[in-house]
């Protein structure tokens, strides 16, 4: 142990800045951990708690039948039913976050007493008159706060409340599923409801047995409607829910699990150059310590307990220092979730990390320091456990001059230290070209990121009540010269065999901005239909899928596989024609594409047509806002892991150039000694050490760079593959991943010259006298 205490004395430097690096590897993996485990367990939590049902039924009030409740109840595997009524429509939300949002909405009554699908109350007013509770994912997202104005748009019809409070809810929580819950008191709901009876559902929710397959009890509900020739409105269930809700969070986990993997290689890299380092530089010690009687187990011990200590004590500072920054990434994500938690202490997480790392390490270590057990007491004594290195440019014979000569030389005296440098550049090279493409798809080039998560982005969405108000404004359109394309885009509510789905009815889908088909083609026919990847499980391309729409169906032929992460898969695209063939009645939605970007523009065109179509009933949507602040959003996040991974990778940088070049000086110091006496001066030593280093790094740079051009794509492909997304629109710049080079390189060089300013300390005098 005294051995052991000795070495972290007389290396307390380098075994801070290993120190360092574990350290910043248990801060992000302990985030993750926690992120991993702490969500789902919050989530499930909060399901229990609120008593949230596993499934949930739309169903129109017009065709529910009496029997349905006690032969859902039948079904094996459900312990409970219950039944209630709502109000069921799309409802454009007004002024959220500075523009009008359309989403399908489900209002309730929320003095209907219920026993499953309990609302928890965030925050309260009372005494307000005509009053709503929305979602927190509404309050956070569009920027309401209670007492708040809020306007819903309900066809022609529009509803003003004031916000009494926001509400965490299981049922629904984010839009992920394609519906947002609003809960109103029973005077409000009753007006409401009288005004749309349409619109009038009932919903059956669910709650299964503890060991049952919600699987297959939402497939027998959903065929059990089917057969009775009831539309499905909709159906959730607890598994997809819980899936779009958390996917912003799993998205986080897999990034901090990466970047963390990263560090915590580097570091087992520098453990092994310090070991070896340290045999090399402490060869005659070790083999005077034999020679009194020391083993080479005691030995052995001595190299591996400091960085046991350090491992230990790194990964518990880290760990503990993660829960500072915690709460901040939990608040984040709660509005992207729907639902927010506390993180709390996790003692299984801590230890965990501290088990693994000391674990691994104690191997590693091990493995590093065999060596100690062939060497010799008098041949270390004498230098001869000292590697002899073969020199690529002897001076005598070099035509480079003296300064390159000697450059050169540094560079390939240790293979050791250009491997670690090669691996080191290597591994920042990925995070930084990974963060940089991120950089270039979401912030510079944000249409890549936003066609690969969402449908079509037009500037606009016009609504029309008749289809010959339609035409007619179809026409107009047309010719504004302010309208680059106008097309007849519109999703619709529809059934297939087994469950809801979103059709997207378009009258050419060749002319839109994004195409969504990752296998086989769009519909061109009418009695084609493209599906999305839930869908697809069931049905190949070629075979027949009923789609219907009340109690009107047709059997399409599936033409291709289209994705959607805002659906879950569950999606189908259908012409114009194709709609009709289950609709009496075409959709009366157009995509407007202006040739001036931007939410200002589309703001001004739409206000223009509003006072210029008084006469027709029109509702506008400002898709260019909408897409604005989602941007805001995405880039803010982005924007986040860039600065915490650029630190990251700046830190890792100078811990292992600073344990490189202390290195260095204290094995060549006697070099370096003569050098001062035949006139070197201080800088010229310090930019020879500095230089030494760039060959290596700039070559294993641009090798980087060159290899992240497929590396990268591979990464965001199977990372949006876990969203759901199969076809993945993100490009990667050769110009951004050069640039990072350069940037390491010139980093490198910079953190080198400062540190290899300890040169100045080498006295060629006190050197001559030893």
């Amino acid at each position: 142990m005294r051995l052991a205490i000795q070495n972290l004395k007389k290396n307390k430097k380098q075994y801070t800045s290993f120190g360092v690096m574990l350290f910043i590897a248990a801060f992000t993996i302990n985030i993750a951990l926690v992120l991993a485990f702490q969500t789902s367990r919050a989530y499930d939590k909060q399901f229990k708690k609120l008593n949230t049902a596993a499934i949930n039924v739309l169903i129109p009030l017009s065709q529910d039948q009496k029997n349905l409740l006690k032969q859902i109840n039948n079904i094996k595997g459900v312990a409970a039913t219950e039944k209630h009524k709502g109000l069921y429509s799309k409802a454009t939300i007004h002024h959220f976050a500075g523009t009008d949002f359309e989403m399908n909405t489900v209002f309730y009554n929320k003095e209907e007493r219920r026993t499953l699908n309990h609302l928890d109350i965030l925050t309260n007013t009372k005494n307000s008159k005509n009053e709503i509770y929305i979602p927190n994912f509404i309050a956070k997202l569009g920027k309401f706060h209670t007492g708040d104005k809020i306007t819903y748009s309900l066809g022609q019809k529009k509803y003003s409340f004031t916000i009494a409070g926001a509400v965490n809810e299981m049922q629904y929580g984010n839009y992920g599923t394609s519906l947002i819950g609003a809960y109103l008191p029973q005077k409000a709901y009753q007006t409401i409801s009288s005004e749309n009876k349409e619109k009038s559902v009932a919903e059956y929710s669910i709650k299964t047995r503890k060991h049952a397959n919600s699987n297959t009890i939402k497939d027998q509900i959903s065929s059990l409607i089917s057969n009775k020739g009831i539309s499905l409105l909709h159906i959730n269930d607890y598994k997809t829910t819980k899936q779009a809700r958390m996917m912003i969070s799993n998205l986080l986990i897999a990034i901090f699990i990466a970047v963390a993997l990263i560090i915590f290689l580097i570091s087992l890299f520098l453990s092994s150059f310090h070991i070896h380092s340290h045999i090399e530089e402490g060869i005659i010690d070790m083999g005077v310590l034999k020679a009194i009687g020391y083993t080479s187990s005691n030995i052995i011990l001595s190299e591996m307990i400091p960085y046991l200590l350090i491992s230990a004590l790194a990964t518990l500072t880290g760990s503990l220092f993660s829960y500072t920054v915690l709460p901040t990434i939990a608040n984040f994500l709660a509005i992207q979730s729907g639902f927010s938690f506390t993180p709390t202490f996790d003692l299984v997480s801590i230890f965990s990390i501290i088990a693994t790392t000391i674990g691994i390490f104690a191997i590693y270590t091990y493995g590093c320091s065999r060596r100690i057990w062939t060497l010799e007491a008098i041949s270390a004594i004498r230098g001869g456990g000292h590697h002899s290195y073969h020199h690529y440019f002897p001076l005598a014979t070099s035509k480079l001059g003296v300064k390159p000569s000697l450059i050169l030389k540094q560079t390939f005296t240790s293979p050791s230290q250009n491997i670690l440098l090669s691996i080191l550049t290597f591994g920042i090279m990925t995070l930084l070209a990974f963060s940089g493409s991120l950089l270039y798809n979401v912030n510079i080039k944000p249409d890549h990121f936003f066609k690969t998560i969402s449908e079509e982005n037009p500037s606009a969405i016009f609504t029309v009540n008749t289809t010959d108000n339609l035409q007619r404004l179809k026409t107009t359109l047309k010719k504004d010269k302010r309208v680059q394309k106008v097309l007849e885009y519109a999703s619709v509510p529809l059934n297939n065999e087994d469950e809801a789905v979103t059709g997207f009815v378009a009258e050419d889908f060749s002319r839109l901005t994004n195409n969504i088909v990752y296998k086989g083609k769009n519909p061109l026919k009418s009695n084609e239909i493209a599906i999305g990847s839930t869908l697809a499980k069931k049905h190949k391309i070629g075979s027949k899928i009923k789609i219907r729409e009340g109690n009107t169906s047709y059997k399409y032929t599936v033409t291709g596989y289209i994705q959607s992460i805002n659906y879950q898969g569950k999606v189908c695209e259908l012409t114009n024609k194709g709609y009709q063939k289950i609709s009496p009645t075409a959709a009366t939605s157009l995509n407007v594409y202006l040739k001036k970007k931007g939410a200002s523009a589309a703001n001004r065109f739409i206000k223009a047509y509003k006072r210029k179509l008084t006469h027709v009933k029109v509702s506008a949507v400002n898709y260019e806002q909408l897409m604005k602040n989602n941007r805001l959003f995405y880039a803010s996040l982005v924007s986040s892991v860039i600065v915490i991974i650029f630190i990251i990778a700046m830190l890792i940088i100078l811990l292992v150039m600073f344990m490189i070049i202390n290195s260095l000086i204290m094995t060549q110091k006697q070099e370096f000694g003569i050098y001062k006496a035949l006139g070197w001066s201080n800088s010229q030593l310090t930019l020879q050490l500095s230089l030494s280093f760039t060959p290596i790094i700039f070559i294993s740079a641009v090798f980087s760079a060159l290899i992240d051009l497929s590396l990268i794509p591979i990464i965001t492909n199977n990372m949006f593959r876990l969203l759901g997304a199969m076809k993945n629109h993100f490009k990667v710049s050769l110009h951004i991943f050069l640039l990072l080079a350069f940037i390491v390189v010139a980093i490198s060089f910079i953190i080198s010259m400062i540190l290899a300013r300890k040169i100045k300390r080498i006295d060629p005098y006190s050197l001559l006298k030893a």
